[in-house]
């Protein structure tokens, strides 16, 4: 009897701080089944898998023949259509988001009419996926898409050196047991206040304790893998700057900051000033989406992130959408009229 009054008690007043902190916070993110699926590749490490029905968290996802979040894409852009190609990890294509929320799709509907037609953004985002692997996707892409612009979306733990994948270093399953009950419990208000308010702290505290990658980027502070890493970002970007020339295309970079960045809680600046240099020295265009992610925040507050999560929400995307537009729009009417199609063999 006293362990099932202590049961009930325990049972009670857990709900009771349930209720509590859905009153005080946002609900937790709801996962529905499957989640987004992905495939092995021996180049990439891992791929989202062609032609799935499936959820980010829960908002549906749907991938082409191309394996890319977007409708089917013809090989050429119709008559009078300016084509861009947009590149990035899940910040791109859009974790916890619908699609038409993405940047890239906003980024469509910004961009200015043409005379001669109107814009086409292709979300070609992978979560998970590093510069190295995005120099990859556009070799992949480029021929088989026919861009006028590319845009390559730079985020702070992008920058890591190339490595050979193996089918183990494949992005965790989404929709194993484990990942199951982990998506289960975090519906609930209390576990999920627990995980983001006292373990994930204590877990960054601990990596900056020892020195992760992504805090020597961020700060600036010496380290091998972090030189290593912003040697690779900088060799793949020139990769790419090079093809796209070689092609007529034109592309831009744009640097995505962390949340705790956009919100001045971390007031390094190291990141964006370092991938600013890389991009002017090899020519490239580039946009730092800080400053008026910043101003945005001033206003709208925690309104620019997912709750519960790192990533951008579409209210953020709006902002990357509207300030690239005016620098895509003036690189695109420079690059329309040069850019040269695949030829296939014969």
């Amino acid at each position: 009897m006293p362990l099932a009054l202590l049961c009930g008690s325990l049972l009670i007043a857990f709900g009771i701080l349930e209720v509590s902190l859905r009153l005080v916070y946002p609900p937790p993110a709801r996962f529905l089944y499957p989640q987004e699926a992905y495939d092995f590749d021996p180049e990439v490490g891992h791929v989202l898998q062609r032609s799935q029905m499936a959820f980010t968290h829960d908002r549906p996802v749907r991938t082409n023949t191309l394996g890319l979040r977007d409708h089917e894409i013809t090989p050429e852009p119709a008559p009078g259509t300016l084509r861009v190609l947009a590149l990035g990890d899940s910040q791109t294509f859009g974790n916890g988001l619908d699609l038409d929320e993405t940047w890239p799709k906003q980024l469509e509907h910004v961009l200015p009419t043409t005379p001669t037609g109107r814009w086409e953004v292709i979300n070609a985002g992978v979560p998970g996926t590093d510069t190295w692997q995005h120099e990859i996707f556009l070799n992949r892409l480029l021929d088989v898409t026919n861009p006028h612009v590319v845009v390559v979306a730079l985020y702070v733990n992008d920058v890591v050196p190339r490595h050979d994948p193996r089918v183990t270093d494949t992005v965790t399953p989404t929709n194993n047991w484990e990942k199951r009950l982990t998506y289960l419990l975090k519906r609930s208000a209390v576990v999920t206040w627990l995980f983001h308010r006292v373990y994930l702290p204590l877990q960054a505290r601990r990596a900056d304790q020892i020195g992760s990658v992504e805090e020597h980027v961020l700060t600036g502070r010496s380290d091998p893998r972090a030189d290593r890493g912003w040697r690779q970002v900088e060799h793949s970007l020139a990769a790419m700057k090079a093809r796209c020339d070689a092609r007529g295309v034109g592309m831009i970079v744009a640097i995505l900051p962390r949340r705790d960045q956009v919100s001045g809680d971390r007031p390094e600046r190291t990141f964006n000033q370092r991938a600013l240099e890389v991009a002017i020295s090899h020519g490239i265009e580039v946009v730092d989406l800080l400053p008026n992610l910043m101003a945005a925040y001033r206003v709208q507050g925690a309104a620019l992130f997912v709750p519960w999560d790192g990533h951008d929400s579409a209210v953020a995307n709006r902002v990357i959408a509207v300030t690239l537009a005016p620098r895509l729009a003036d690189l695109a009417a420079r690059h329309g009229g040069r850019r040269t199609s695949a030829t296939p063999a014969r």
